[in-house]
């Protein structure tokens, strides 16, 4: 009896494929998302095979979390794999993934590759073993790859990243035969053929019309593949429906951009990380103090970021936006009519949250961040801003180095704060760094922000290695001025991070109209002695 895994194995050619595995005797997990079609395709299994050891794991290809979490499972059943199958996908989809990757190429290959790398050693300790893609000869199709068009929603072309998605495939069976070309683990790619499955309409009416074939000679490759005594020791193949060999595309067989795609999936999934992240005290002199604790656990914080994941962030305020909209038009706010306009258009409503969310607001009233802020600016703290911020992977926020001075947006004496809060996991991979001051003597600011009056700053390679992170565990927060030079990293973690940017000043500032979308009047926060 060997262990196998099959993704998408609740229909078509998946079941099929998880039908014939367990025809022989084998223990099968079948990964997809649907708990209740994993039951009937289970359901189905057992009456047809008379095997009892299918197993069901949930999985959501289109979130890493997802499939970490269905590793996890399956390492805790503490049984070896001999074979995985990744054979779920889409075709015509759109939208993005949970960590804002293109739906299809996230859904096809990025959680494809995650799902595999996490296994890979399990697999090697299995061997014999052997992996099996799913791919399409529309492979062929993919001219390159637009590395830009893999974190943006899908394009109106859905079919190009369909056929990049599969080109991927193939590229990662070409580099895991490489890396595997001296061990019993063989890695090879199927192209099933036009099958009668459920992906499209089309394929759906297929089956009444006499065009393609069944789900049973669709998986008919991928069987012989992943039992055959034949296919013990062939390697990096491309095969059709009927096992015979397809050549690969040029593209495909590209070292360079196999290569490049290997270390890009490794940044955007976070697998190259380190897994103990440094910590670091903030001591003030370079005008950041930290961090400090909210004193709420975990599970508190856990439960606090999926309720603005799922609550706040989707919640279009349209007659805050409305109002603020008139105003801008009539009293020529051009800063604030830009910001407005743009968060439309982008439906990215991440700015002054702080009232319109009783849990956001909450976070503001903590008594920890009250007592840190209340030893900088005294009593009556003035929050005049507020921001989310929802730093997805592969994606860098603000890349240039600038310090949140606001100049334009504050009038009168007083000092000011920034605090920064992390409602999920920030780290050297995910968050911002800053630059000593010791190292700013000879660095030149090369702009001005024309409605913040935000400065703008060349920082030589030599100085930004030079650079800090600021590292935080959920529910920990730091406190900066407006001295601070910053930017934001791209995020390599493979999790999407979300914090909470507080701006404080005291009650002789007067917040002035201009590019802020500023939405709420200020809140007066109790200070704390």
């Amino acid at each position: 009896m060997q262990v196998c895994l099959v993704t998408g194995g609740n229909s078509g050619v998946g079941l099929m494929t998880a039908v014939g595995l367990a025809k022989l005797g084998n223990h099968v997990f079948i990964a997809c998302r649907s708990a209740n079609k994993a039951a009937k395709a289970i359901d189905y299994i057992h009456q047809t095979t008379g095997n009892q050891n299918v197993v069901f794991l949930p999985l959501d290809l289109a979130s890493l979390d997802s499939v970490r979490n269905c590793v996890k499972l399956f390492n805790e059943y503490n049984l070896p794999l001999h074979i995985l199958v990744n054979n779920a996908g889409i075709f015509n989809r759109k939208g993005t993934t949970k960590e804002g990757f293109e739906l299809i190429w996230g859904t096809n290959y990025l959680g494809h590759f995650l799902l595999t790398y996490l296994l890979l050693e399990k697999i090697q300790k299995s061997a014999p073993s052997r992996i099996i893609m799913v791919a399409s000869d529309l492979a062929s199709y993919a001219s390159d790859i637009n590395w830009d068009l893999l974190v943006k929603k899908t394009p109106l072309n859905f079919l190009k990243l369909y056929a990049v998605s599969k080109l991927c495939l193939l590229l990662l069976t070409r580099e895991l035969s490489q890396k595997f070309k001296d061990s019993q683990v063989t890695v090879n790619a199927i192209h099933p053929g036009f099958v009668q499955s459920n992906i499209t309409i089309w394929h759906r009416l297929s089956k009444y019309l006499g065009l393609g074939i069944s789900p049973e000679a669709g998986a008919y490759s991928t069987l012989v593949c992943a039992t055959s005594p034949e296919y013990q020791n062939i390697s990096g193949k491309f095969l059709d429906s009927h096992t015979q060999e397809i050549p690969l595309p040029k593209l495909a067989q590209n070292p360079e951009l196999s290569q490049q795609l290997w270390e890009r999936s490794l940044l955007w999934t976070g697998c190259n990380q380190q897994q103990n992240t440094r910590l670091i005290n903030y001591d003030g002199t370079d005008g950041i103090w930290g961090p400090y604790s909210l004193m709420s656990n975990s599970d508190k914080m856990a439960e606090i970021t999926k309720h603005i994941f799922h609550k706040v962030l989707p919640r279009v305020p349209l007659k805050i936006l409305l109002i603020q909209l008139i105003k801008s038009i009539f009293q020529f706010k051009i800063g604030s009519l830009s910001i407005i306009l743009f968060q439309s258009y982008k439906r990215y409503f991440y700015m002054e949250r702080h009232l319109d969310s009783p849990v956001i607001l909450q976070l503001c009233h903590n008594k920890n961040l009250l007592e840190k802020l209340t030893a900088h600016l005294g009593e009556n703290l003035v929050l005049w801003r507020s921001e989310l911020w929802v730093n997805y992977p592969a994606h860098q926020l603000i890349p240039f180095w600038h310090q949140d001075s606001y100049p334009k947006l504050l009038k009168g004496n007083g000092k000011t704060i920034h605090a920064y809060i992390a409602l999920s996991e920030v780290n050297e991979y995910n968050g911002f760094e800053y630059i000593p001051n010791i190292y700013l003597k000879n660095c030149q600011i090369k702009g001005t922000d024309p409605f913040s009056g935000n400065s703008f700053f060349d920082i030589p390679d030599e100085v930004a290695e030079k650079a800090i992170p600021v590292v935080l565990r959920p529910g920990e927060f730091v406190l900066f001025t407006d001295e601070l030079v910053h930017r934001s990293v791209r995020n390599n973690s493979g999790k999407v991070r979300l914090s909470l940017t507080l701006r404080l000043t005291q009650p002789g500032v007067k917040i002035l109209p201009g590019y802020t979308s500023n939405y709420q009047k200020p809140v007066i926060l109790p200070s704390q002695k």
